[in-house]
Parts: structure tokens; C-alpha cells; sequence
């Protein structure tokens, strides 16, 4: 996010100037006039206001705060080049200590940040579409990255996140995911997946496609956070999933 802390200083310098001026011509009036109140005065009350506006304004240069500081920021001027997919089956240990099937889709990326002065935190998540009733009202399956080690001979280095991206910067790595075993005969075909990038500076979301190909700012369309939801027409039926096991309709916190 861009400083504005000498912007802050500055101000907290001129209240503090204003604070002194107004004294002064407080306290000449006050050696002036014998029914004179030092206190009780425009005066004063002028500099009550530049006093508590110096140290407002010297809070906001501690804490960074933007200018002026009702105006959130944008999400950062991030572009997304993806030059490589793939779909792997491996197995991972299961809570039983059993040996289980896992699907993953990897995908090999490079973020850079082309903002001037604002930095970047960012999560990256994916969302695969469903078959429209295949799981009651989700449309969307989110697969989060494995929390398992993943073997050696995958070739894999899975992008710790949330990472930090500072302003000019550039970032590459492999995002994993783990399908959902549940979800697999449940997901569109041919795939329909998306990317939604979530930076935790600005706390705003972009989604873009989960294609091979650079996409930039201009092509992110912003995202409200969580998978698709659809309408009451796909309810779930009697043989269907409970509902309160949709994994996919809930967002997970990374």
C-alpha cells in the first residue's frame, strides 16, 4: 500500500503551528482586556480543534493510514501469467493411517506487481464448476491446497500461502490443489475452473480464468468471495448428500 506518512507529518506540523498562533493571540487578548476569558473564547476553542487535529493526523503517519483515510484502496495491479497445467493421481495417508487415492491439479504460475508504492498478500484459490444438481445448490467445488506432505517424485514445491508481493516484484511457483474425492464424477467436463486471487492488504477479491495465458487487471472480474451458489430449484433430493457435507458451497479460510 502506498505511504502517506510524511503527508500525515506535514499535517500534524501545520494543526500544530495553527495550534501555538491561536494561543498566542488567545493569551494577547487575554494581557489586553481585563474581563477577558482565557479560556472561554473562539480563540481557544479554534485551538482545541488544531490540537486534536495534530495529533489525528500524527496517529494516521504511526498507522499508515491512506490519503485521505475514508478512501480504501484498489486491489493492487497484479498480472497473472500461467504457462503450464496438470492433473495428477498420487496417494496420501488418510487419518487411519490407510494409504487413500488423491487428485490434485497443479498449475505453474507467475504473479507480478506492477502497482507504484502498493504492496500485495496474496491467496490464491480455486474453484472448480459442477454439474448444475450433481450436489444440490453448489455449484462450485473449492479445492484446497493439500496439507500433507507431498511425495518427492511429483516434482512439486506447492506455494506457501499467503505470500507477500511488494511493488515491482515478481513471484513464481507452483499452486496445488487437492480435488475433493467426493466431488470427481460431480465436476463439469471439459473442466470449468477459476482462480480467485484474495490480497489481505486492500481484503479484495479478482477472479480470473484458470487458463494458460497472462491475464492482468483489466481482465479480472471482481469476485465476492465463496463458491457459487445456485438457485432453490436444485435443492437437494432424497438421494443426494446431506447438505451440511457440501464442502465445496463453503469457503475455507487458508
Amino acid at each position: 500500500m502506498r505511504s502517506y506518512r510524511g503527508l500525515w507529518l506535514w499535517l500534524g506540523g501545520l494543526f500544530l503551528t495553527l495550534f501555538a498562533f491561536l494561543v498566542a493571540i488567545d493569551i494577547a487578548y487575554f494581557a489586553k482586556h481585563a474581563n477577558y476569558s482565557l479560556f472561554l473564547n473562539g480563540w481557544m476553542l479554534g485551538a482545541f480543534l488544531c490540537f486534536l487535529a495534530t495529533h489525528t493526523c500524527f496517529f494516521g503517519a504511526v498507522k499508515n493510514w491512506p490519503f485521505p483515510p475514508v478512501v480504501k484502496p484498489e486491489f493492487p495491479n497484479v498480472e497473472v501469467e500461467i504457462y503450464g497445467t496438470g492433473s495428477l493421481d498420487t496417494q496420501r495417508e488418510s487419518e487411519s493411517g490407510l494409504a487413500v487415492a488423491a487428485t490434485l491439479r497443479s498449475f505453474n504460475v507467475r504473479f507480478t506487481n506492477a502497482s507504484v508504492g502498493q504492496d500485495a498478500r496474496l491467496t490464491v484459490l480455486l474453484y472448480l464448476k459442477l454439474v448444475p444438481g450433481s450436489w444440490g445448490r453448489a455449484g462450485e467445488a473449492l479445492c484446497p491446497p493439500p496439507d500433507w506432505a507431498l511425495p518427492p517424485s511429483l516434482g512439486l514445491t506447492p506455494v506457501s500461502m499467503p505470500f507477500e508481493l511488494p511493488p515491482g516484484s515478481s513471484f513464481s511457483g507452483h499452486l496445488v490443489y487437492e480435488i475433493p474425492g467426493y466431488y470427481l464424477d460431480k465436476i463439469e467436463r471439459p473442466l470449468n475452473a477459476r482462480l480467485e486471487l484474495w490480497d489481505h492488504v486492500t481484503d479484495k477479491r479478482m477472479n480470473v480464468p484458470a487458463e494458460i495465458g497472462s491475464h492482468d487487471k483489466s481482465g479480472m472480474v471482481p469476485s465476492r468471495g465463496g463458491a457459487e451458489v445456485l438457485g432453490p430449484e436444485y435443492e437437494s433430493q432424497p438421494d443426494q448428500p446431506d447438505p451440511d457435507h457440501r464442502g465445496g458451497a463453503k469457503q475455507a479460510s487458508p
